[in-house]
């Protein structure tokens, strides 16, 4: 059986949410909002966390 990398959670949903609020900001292409807000419950999900980010989207 192949072992599957692993990362850390909370750290991949703050780069997600820092992505986000830059998109949101204009640093970013702000069609990726929408892109970065679902990333982010995927991974909640997949982790077994609330999938409410909390950050109104």
């Amino acid at each position: 059986m192949r072992q599957q990398p692993t990362v850390e959670v909370a750290g991949l949903l703050a780069k997600l949410a820092e992505a986000e609020h830059q998109a949101e900001r204009g640093e970013f292409n702000p069609a990726e909002v929408p892109g970065l807000v679902r990333a982010q419950r995927i991974v909640r999900d997949l982790a077994g966390w609330p999938t409410q980010s909390g950050s109104g989207h």
